[in-house]
């Protein structure tokens, strides 16, 4: 990843005129809405939403204030985007962004279909077995991509503060030149007091300060998956929100998955979601307690 060059996210306006938006066939000069038409149609549809999408030109914008919509997504969905060409990681294809009146507006391909949320209950057995399958192969996949030896560190995928939302409403948070500080920051929110007033914690010993940094999304989650395909042919489609996305420790995928969803569900109390990627079971402990504290 670290060959890879990042479009600058001080850049208040940008389009990828090599992407698929801006190759039409009819020769026309294609031209992405502006913000204001954005907001015109986010009026339309009663304020519900922040993804607003026009079909007729397979286009979804994504905008709000710059702590809910990170053009730090922007660079993580570009960078997949160049990592994997042939979409062992699939992901929707970045078409530009821009900066207007305090907010950003990050456009890309609109993805068909339904999250797996959605269709979980029409789904067979097999076919959740499918999509376990080619859900554990592109986190094998994502698992491939490695730092620098050299310049190693946690934090966003252009070397920015960590993006979790663990770390929401904190102050900036890394990005951190190791596991252990990374970890100790962990912690540190979650007591949420002086190191000299901190009772005795029995959980950071759980959190290896030595181990693979590897590249995360974060937030897998039924919601962020989605699947096209009629029945008996489903297939991922698409990990949308990207937003989390960067460089972490390597349980911290795990981990985030796991509390993503209700324990009662299918996605953990059937250990399904232990069956596509590597357990982390210590981690969890210790990254659930935290959790905890943080969110009463």
């Amino acid at each position: 990843m670290e060959k890879f060059s990042f479009p600058d996210s001080s850049t208040g306006k940008i389009d990828f005129n090599d992407s698929s938006f801006f190759q039409p066939s009819t020769g026309s000069s294609p031209v992405l809405p502006s913000p204001a038409t954005v907001r015109q149609e986010w009026h339309k549809l009663g304020r519900h939403t922040r993804a607003i999408q026009f079909e007729d030109l397979g286009l979804v914008v994504k905008f709000g204030d710059p702590q809910s919509v990170r053009l730090e997504e922007a660079q993580a969905m570009k960078a997949i985007h160049q990592a994997f060409p042939n979409k062992e990681v699939p992901v929707p294809e970045l078409f530009g962004w821009r900066v207007d009146q305090g907010q950003n507006f990050i456009y890309m391909s609109l993805v068909e279909g339904s999250t797996l949320r959605e269709i979980w209950q029409l789904l067979t057995q097999d076919e959740k077995v499918s999509l376990r399958d080619q859900l554990g192969r592109i986190v094998a996949a994502l698992r491939q991509l490695r730092q620098d030896p050299k310049h190693q560190y946690i934090g966003s995928v252009s070397r920015g503060s960590v993006q979790d939302l663990y770390f929401y409403g904190e102050d900036e948070a890394g990005p951190f030149p190791s596991v252990r500080a990374f970890n100790d920051w962990v912690q540190s929110t979650a007591l949420r007091l002086p190191i000299s007033q901190r009772p005795p914690d029995p959980y950071r010993a759980f959190l290896p300060d030595s181990c693979d940094i590897c590249f995360t999304h974060g937030d897998l989650n039924l919601g962020n998956i989605m699947v096209s395909g009629d029945p008996g042919a489903r297939r991922i489609a698409a990990i949308i929100d990207w937003e989390q996305a960067g460089w972490y420790p390597e349980f911290w995928e795990y981990c985030k998955a796991l509390i993503a969803e209700p324990y009662w569900h299918e996605w953990r109390d059937a250990g399904w979601s232990d069956t596509f990627m590597k357990t982390y079971p210590d981690e969890w402990v210790a990254f659930s307690e935290y959790w905890t504290w943080k969110r009463p």
